[in-house]
């Protein structure tokens, strides 16, 4: 059966979910609009009942009509599946004179379609059940049942805007982003996992569609007595498939080689190969050995996109990815449009939801892949994108693919936007460069031009770079991946070279760190000079201060006695203490932070900003540097 008639009743099927979605975040920002409208403490407190009364009969209402909606597209495409393929294997039938038996006379097969259908619709429902959202609280992600969305999420976005704390505006703006976000799931409380519920709808439908053909298959298989059969081929499969698709197996072969019944195997999770009888002697295969090698060769050959490689696999799921990002943005617009959002808001939401559409469609296009637009338009709305002038306005303002976390950075920073190259950094990797820069300027504003200059270098060796004393900063290729750089960073947590209670996201205000200490050395602060013949940091006078309130000295005492009782003089005795130095820095900062002043500077106020819980070391550090910029 075509993969693209079984996925076009799917996406149907899923879209129901997806307005499902939308109608439950349009109910939340409706009740936060109605709090927009109160003007003090005690109206909230008399209507807070009505704003915030939650009915579950409504929701279990709404999620009816999705299921209700859902059963006759289910009943359809499962007919289509038995039409197909029982009906296919009818001319092999014929051809080695096996009694062919119409399907509404096969009690077996009925009996077991019947299973497979009622499994199906159960699993359907069983997604409504457990319903809920992976909020981000402060960069940890928690999953909250939609009864606590309601009753204290809710209330606790409300009471922000009528105690004053938050404008309107912006809590609409926090509670949009952290619901589209997340996107209504699915949460698995055994498991802690979580779909979104669009996404478990279309499996649950397409696990079902597959393995009604496998048993489909293997009633044919064993009618006309073979023990082989044909698994079907596709464009694109992932790699660890394309060993074996569109080859003949044995059924043992096909548990053993194929992996059926696994997971990960044929027809597990996300599967969509189908198998069928195959017949030797009556039976063509319909692809050879060397067209399929020929095409495994075409399809593992990477394709180059803003300086990362993509086999045709990577592409699709990078595809996907692309999709879902955009259907959040969509709702994001709707949503914000829904609460009366700030024009400028929406006009923002919108342009990036343009700029996401032109890179899919450049990326689409530059692999060779199709653009598959039904799958962002799930919500059936219509057009989200701004309009022609706005566009133009927008693109001329920056280029699409770094248009906000640029345009912000260079108003944050005080500089140019021609001072930013973030034209090989991804997406999250410019959100951390910005977040962790706009958290060091909102506390030390006095940065503002200092910091002038950020450069992506993809020959650079480390991470990232400072030239502390000419406001330069520069990102490596890591940089054009986020999750590299974020497993990269968590090996060097692991093994102690960077700070506990950190995170990649951290790496950037590392980089700061050099920039505040180059910024106070040119202003002489705290030790800091800058004469004829050399550099003093002002990082030198902070580490020792800091390792002198630690009680290092004390200890390094302690060590000198001990390490020369023991028989240590001489170079013995130095290698020894600096042993000791090294193993006393580790310990409360970070390997990396006993290279020198500057990286202890540096990891010091790493930890001090980033970390929810900063160690002796940077406590003590923060205190100092407070101390130090109150007098500026």
């Amino acid at each position: 059966m075509r993969n693209e008639y079984k996925e076009k009743i799917a996406s149907k099927i899923a879209a129901r979910y997806a307005d499902f979605e939308v109608r439950i975040m349009q109910d939340i920002v409706r009740r936060i609009k109605k709090t927009g409208e109160i003007t003090s403490t005690a109206d909230w407190q008399i209507n807070r009942l009505k704003i915030l009364g939650y009915s579950s009969e409504d929701i279990e209402n709404a999620l009816k009509d999705t299921l209700n909606a859902s059963y006759p597209e289910m009943f359809e495409l499962y007919d289509k599946v038995i039409d197909w393929e029982y009906v296919r294997n009818k001319d092999l039938y014929e051809q080695i004179n096996a009694e062919y038996i119409p399907f509404e006379e096969n009690e077996h097969l009925i009996q077991v379609t019947s299973a497979i259908k009622k499994q199906s619709l159960e699993d359907l429902e069983n997604i409504t059940r457990s319903l809920g959202f992976y909020l981000d609280y402060g960069g940890r992600k928690v999953l909250t049942p939609l009864s606590q969305v309601y009753s204290g999420y809710l209330d606790n976005a409300c009471m922000d805007i009528v105690t004053g704390a938050f404008d309107y505006n912006t809590v609409l703006r926090r509670v949009v982003t952290q619901l589209t976000n997340s996107g209504l799931r699915q949460i698995e409380y055994s498991s802690g996992y979580a779909n979104r519920i669009e996404v478990a709808a279309r499996r649950a439908v397409m696990t079902g569609l597959t393995q009604l053909s496998g048993k489909i298959a293997e009633y044919n298989a064993e009618k006309l007595g073979t023990e082989y059969l044909e698994v079907e081929w596709h464009a694109g499969a992932r790699p660890t498939h394309t060993i074996w698709q569109g080859r003949v197996w044995s059924q043992q072969q096909l548990y053993d080689v194929c992996g059926l019944g696994t997971v990960t195997g044929l027809c597990g999770a996300n599967c969509y190969h189908t198998y069928f009888p195959f017949v030797p002697g009556v039976s063509v295969r319909t692809y050879t050995d060397d067209w399929l090698d020929e095409q495994n060769r075409k399809e593992s050959e990477p394709t180059e996109f803003r300086g990362k490689e993509y086999t045709l696999y990577e592409a699709k799921q990078r595809q996907r990815q692309m999709e879902t990002a955009m259907r959040a943005q969509r709702e994001k617009v709707q949503l914000l449009q829904k609460g009366g959002a700030d024009p400028d808001d929406v006009m923002l939401a919108k342009c990036k939801y343009q700029g996401q559409l032109d890179e899919y469609a450049r990326f689409s296009n530059k692999m060779g892949l199709k653009q598959e637009r039904e799958r962002i338009y799930l919500d059936m709305k219509g057009r989200v994108a701004p309009g022609k002038i706005s566009r133009k306005m927008v693109i001329k303002a920056s280029s699409t693919d770094n248009l906000f976390e640029k345009s912000k950075l260079s108003k944050v920073m005080g500089i140019g936007k021609d001072k930013i190259d973030f034209s090989k950094v991804d997406e999250k990797s410019r959100k951390s460069v910005y977040n962790g820069i706009k958290k060091v300027f909102d506390k030390f504003p006095q940065l503002k031009g200092y910091t002038n200059k950020i450069i992506y270098d993809s020959d650079l060796k480390s991470i990232a770079s400072s030239s502390s004393m000419h406001g330069v900063i520069k990102l490596s290729s890591y940089f054009s991946d986020y999750e590299k750089l974020k497993k990269k960073y968590e090996h060097y947590i692991k093994i102690g070279f960077s700070p506990l209670g950190t995170t990649a996201d951290s790496i950037i205000v590392h980089e700061m760190g050099h920039q505040l200490d180059g910024y106070l050395t040119w202003k002489g602060i705290y030790g800091g000079k800058i004469e004829k013949y050399g550099v003093t940091r002002t990082s030198v006078a902070v580490r020792r201060e800091v390792l002198q309130r630690l009680g290092y000295f004390d200890y390094t005492r302690a060590e000198r006695a001990d390490w020369t009782r023991m028989g240590y003089k001489g170079r013995e005795l130095n290698d020894a203490l600096d042993f000791s130095k090294k193993e006393f820095i580790t310990k409360h900062i970070s390997e990396y932070a006993y290279k020198n002043e500057r990286e202890f500077f540096a990891e010091c106020f790493s930890e001090y900003m980033t970390s929810k819980k900063p160690r002796e070391a940077a406590r003590i550090f923060g205190e100092i540097l407070e101390e130090i910029m109150e007098g500026l």
